[in-house]
């Protein structure tokens, strides 16, 4: 057994983006709450950075897939918010979320990739942030062979370890992902890359989400789409899933390519709409699976902590919680959650009442570990 004391020691951050959804909610304010709450690190979300760069500057121009737009205003504002979070006393964690980079056999659509992470490597670096969060493609037109996938990501952490200062890269994987949907398929990535500046990001919604929704809606109806209601024990599968990665990552050679753990849960059947999100999913052309993670992702407890409101939360969390910290991993947390139903209210206050909530979530999370992490004395 562990000592509770190693768990209430793991650093705790917050992703921007879960901090509030509406335009009142400015990226300086999000920072605000975050730092007021209590956190001492932050994700930040490139689209947070272009908005608050295009509040200040009417004018300015969005990077596109080339990196191109107005890129000197863009690392001025990122020196802006660096400065800001050193006087609220941030560190920022990582950058997120670097996405449809890898797995392309077409020369033009690789050299359009690394352009565009060569611009973010300049953001970055006017943050003073050191690791890029990238998430599993969901490009169809990728390749799904693993050497090819890899070796855009091995040059890509070559070309980032040679920045000053260095980053890291975190490969997420995404559970509407195209290829790499699953923690097994991105540690697959992972050691075919095989750099030291190239490791993942775990989330406890992506890990356990394709067992609770039905990923390919063409083959689903509005009724079937989520199989595992709430209130059932834990889909074996996921049971030997979670048992595989904490056998894997005790190792100690694996544990430390674990970068960070993002923390948030899921809103399930009685709370979100199988058809409102199979119809939101055909109306943005992506996955049910991407449109259930953009909005439906509450914090655990959040019930509890918010007294007398519904969010539905029924996910696994604490079971793929657990099954990290038993590998004796104790890296940062990022709570990263999405409810867009009070998160896109006009109301500064969202962004605290967010932030606050997460400590509280924190606190929940590690009474209800006590039991597996208690004291050996």
């Amino acid at each position: 057994m562990s000592n509770i004391s190693t768990l209430e020691a793991i650093p705790q951050c917050y992703a921007t983006p879960s901090a509030g959804m509406h335009t009142s909610h400015t990226l300086p304010l999000k920072l605000q709450a975050i730092a007021d709450a209590g956190f001492r690190l932050a994700e930040i979300a490139f689209p947070d950075l272009e908005a608050y760069a295009q509040q200040e500057n009417p004018n300015y121009k969005k990077i596109g897939n080339r990196g191109r737009g107005d890129v000197d205003v863009l690392c001025q504002v990122a020196r802006k918010i660096s400065s800001l979070c050193e006087k609220l006393g941030l560190k920022v964690l990582a950058v997120h979320p670097f996405s449809k980079f890898e797995g392309y056999e077409d020369l033009g659509k690789r050299e359009e990739s690394f352009d565009r992470a060569t611009t973010w490597f300049k953001v970055l670096k006017a943050l003073n942030c050191q690791m890029l969060q990238v998430g599993s493609t969901d490009d169809p037109s990728a390749s799904s062979d693993l050497n090819v996938i890899s070796r855009d990501l091995r040059q890509l952490a070559d070309e980032a370890i040679a920045q000053d200062p260095p980053i890291k890269i975190a490969y997420e994987l995404w559970a509407w992902g195209t290829h790499t949907n699953t923690w097994e398929g991105v540690w697959e990535v992972c050691k075919r890359v095989d750099r030291p500046n190239f490791g993942l990001c775990l989330d406890t919604f992506q890990i356990s989400a394709r067992t609770y929704m039905l990923p390919d809606p063409p083959h689903t109806t509005h009724e079937d789409i989520f199989p595992s209601p709430p209130g059932v024990p834990v889909p074996l599968h996921l049971t030997s899933s979670l048992r595989r990665l904490t056998e894997v990552f005790s190792e100690p050679a694996a544990r430390e390519k674990i970068f960070y753990f993002q923390i948030s849960d899921g809103s399930g059947p009685g709370r979100v709409s199988s058809a409102e999100l199979t119809k939101t999913a055909k109306e943005k052309g992506i996955s049910p699976l991407y449109a259930w993670s953009n909005a439906w992702r509450p914090l655990p407890y959040m019930e509890d902590i918010d007294p007398g409101t519904q969010y539905g939360g029924f996910l696994p969390v604490l079971d793929v919680i657990e099954a990290v910290l038993r590998t004796g991993w104790r890296g940062p947390w990022s709570y990263e959650v999405f409810y867009e139903a009070d998160m896109s209210r006009d109301d500064p206050g969202v962004p605290l009442k967010w932030t606050k909530a997460a400590m509280e979530s924190r606190k929940r999370i590690f009474e209800a570990l006590k039991p597996f992490h208690m004291d050996s004395n």
